[in-house]
């Protein structure tokens, strides 16, 4: 019991992280990016900073609550399915997709947004 308490707290932790970074870029004044290295465009070059910001914030922040109902049915599997293996190669793609659909939704924004010269 202990172990399940202290993995679900981990989890939501982990969770809110991503939750309390959407919040901050809904309400950030410059263009916000989505922590990977790449630099966020200027001011200049996007049709709208607030709908750049609001969009990659509520990505995140959609991301932060898909990430922990993930990780709280990867720990419901643990206890249903026997098979350990097969319970890990679906949260591992769980959370490819997540990221992925994190990616994608970025390069959509970035094809809308960003001024083409």
């Amino acid at each position: 019991m202990a172990a399940t308490i202290i993995y679900l707290s981990i989890s939501f932790l982990v969770s809110l992280i991503f939750v309390i970074i959407g919040i901050v870029q809904v309400h950030a004044k410059e263009p916000v990016s989505i922590n990977t290295g790449e630099k966020p465009p200027k001011a200049e070059e996007l049709v709208s900073v607030t709908e750049w910001n609001r969009k990659h914030g509520r990505n995140f922040i959609i991301y932060g609550c898909l990430l922990f109902i993930t990780m709280v049915l990867f720990g419901i599997s643990q206890v249903l399915i026997e098979n350990t293996m097969l319970s890990l190669i679906i949260f591992a793609l769980a959370i490819i997709g997540e990221i992925a659909w994190l990616e994608f939704n970025h390069n959509y924004l970035k094809r809308k947004l960003i001024i083409k010269e």
